[in-house]
């Protein structure tokens, strides 16, 4: 459990924080400006975004042979429209897997290939001997907590506030976990067209603080 609470800290060297999911966009815009909104646009991903691709992906890699990890890596690639965030994700994942292995070489050594965020985190999950709903539970956190810490950076938001925001999305991301847990890959998928815009559009803002 130690090493699983390291993996999804945010402070784990992933460089993870680079990256808004389109959150900075909103917020350029006063589209996402105040914690309600900020409630809304965290739940939302939990529910529709995010949370409906990256989570069960998560618990479907947990545990999975290499045939079906590299599947599951081909449908994130698909499911993921915009190049941005699609790039974000294999990045940290390369990321997450160097640090594993500087950490823990005789654990991650010889693990199957992996590319994704989702696949990679379910991969060291298991083989560092965390239980898969434990696993998706750090996945989920480490992303809600993530994001939560990107807005202070991104708005009139006190840490505080942030992690309020954060605790309001509880049922969210309860909810999340459970779907994940009992999903198919067929169950992976995404309606979140606004948000892609915002994301698309992230690299042509006059001024950034993130990636993407």
């Amino acid at each position: 459990m130690l090493r699983l609470l390291q993996l999804s800290d945010s402070a784990f060297p992933t460089g993870a924080y680079a990256f808004s999911d389109g959150l900075e966009t909103l917020t350029t815009r006063g589209e996402v400006h105040t914690p309600g909104d900020l409630t809304a646009f965290l739940a939302g991903q939990l529910t529709h975004g995010w949370g409906a691709q990256d989570a069960p992906a998560c618990a479907l890699a947990w545990g999975a042979d290499p045939a079906t990890l590299a599947e599951l890596d081909e449908l994130l690639d698909d499911l993921k429209l915009v190049p941005g965030p699609r790039a974000a994700s294999t990045r940290v994942g390369a990321n997450l897997r160097r640090a594993a292995t500087h950490l823990w070489p005789d654990v991650v050594g010889d693990l199957p290939a992996t590319r994704h965020h989702a696949t990679t985190f379910a991969l060291l999950g298991h083989a560092l001997g965390a239980p898969r709903a434990d696993t998706v539970t750090a996945f989920v956190s480490g992303w809600l907590l993530g994001r939560a810490t990107s807005a202070t950076r991104l708005m009139k938001l006190g840490g505080l506030d942030a992690q309020r925001c954060a605790a309001h999305c509880g049922h969210a991301a309860q909810a999340c976990v459970h779907a994940a847990l009992h999903a198919t890959p067929d169950d992976l998928c995404t309606f979140t067209p606004h948000l892609d815009v915002a994301a698309s559009e992230q690299p042509g803002l006059n001024a950034r603080l993130f990636q993407t």
